[in-house]
């Protein structure tokens, strides 16, 4: 029988592995936002072509990161899981700590001749130290399964929040930019950019869509409706938009940011994330 729990490495496996993903998307997503803001920077507006040219590579970045924040999701998902288990288990061994053990059974002899006493049960010094030491081993794996947990979270928080979000804010700026020099297009090719935006792939194959911009989402055993919604105060240039989250009785239980995105599938799959994050 094992004297100890080696050490866990399934926090620093988490850890290469989100690393590795970050590294290989992200690093390459990053270098691509910032040509694409540089591109934007100036006074005057880039040709047409250009313009179709950044809202294509613009929609591959956006899908970029919503693959990684679904390769993320699972992982994070895996360490709630853990939480019921090992919140029992610390609730099972802080009684069996405290559960007293009688190492020997019986009443002391009284020496009259009628004596019944003496001992009925004893437990060997051998077999108390067996239990004392899995006693310990179980310890030890909680407290194991609870660090790992946690670093776990602390890892896919700090990977969305520190690494995909200041780059949702660098998209959402050139966002903005680009239906800005949209919007300075004569109509005819004002049409035609906005009629590319939504054949953009991110714009296509969204099969859950019940009614226009009204979509049917289930998880964990709840259907919800998510809506999109423009922010009646943003300039006709650029609109905002934003998801909100219904419950079964309309209620809204969740909103998503403001975003100039014009793609509906990223907005559906930001609120997503948050939904499978967030709410029961």
């Amino acid at each position: 029988m094992p004297c100890s729990i080696p050490p866990s490495q399934l926090t620093a496996f988490v850890a290469a592995m989100l690393g590795r993903l970050e590294g290989k998307i992200m690093a390459r997503v990053q270098i691509e936002v910032n040509k694409v803001q540089q591109a934007l920077l100036g006074s005057v507006c880039p040709p047409v072509d250009e313009l179709k040219k950044f809202l294509k590579v613009r929609d591959n970045l956006l899908n970029a990161i919503n693959k990684v924040e679904r390769k993320v999701e699972p992982i994070k998902k895996f360490a709630e899981i853990l939480d019921p288990p090992i919140q029992a288990a610390k609730a099972t061994v802080l009684v069996l700590e405290q559960l007293p053990v009688p190492t020997t059974i019986g009443t002391p002899p009284t020496g009259g001749p009628a004596d019944i006493g003496g001992k009925l049960f004893s437990i060997s010094v051998g077999a108390q130290n067996r239990f004392a030491q899995l006693l310990k081993l179980a310890c030890e794996l909680v407290e194991l399964l609870d660090r790992d947990q946690k670093g776990i979270l602390n890892l896919t928080t700090s990977s969305v929040t520190g690494t995909l979000q200041p780059i949702r804010d660098k998209l959402n700026s050139v966002d903005a930019k680009l239906f800005e020099c949209i919007d300075e297009l004569p109509d005819d090719l004002k049409d035609e950019l906005l009629a590319e935006i939504d054949n953009l792939p991110s714009n296509a194959g969204l099969t859950e869509e019940i009614a226009p911009n009204k979509f049917n989402y289930s998880q964990n055993g709840n259907n919800y409706i998510i809506r999109i919604i423009e922010e009646t105060d943003s300039p006709s240039f650029a609109k905002k938009r934003y998801a909100v989250v219904e419950n079964i009785d309309g209620v809204v239980v969740l909103r998503g940011p403001s975003s100039f995105s014009s793609s509906t599938r990223v907005l559906i799959d930001e609120i997503k994330f948050r939904i499978n994050n967030q709410l029961p």
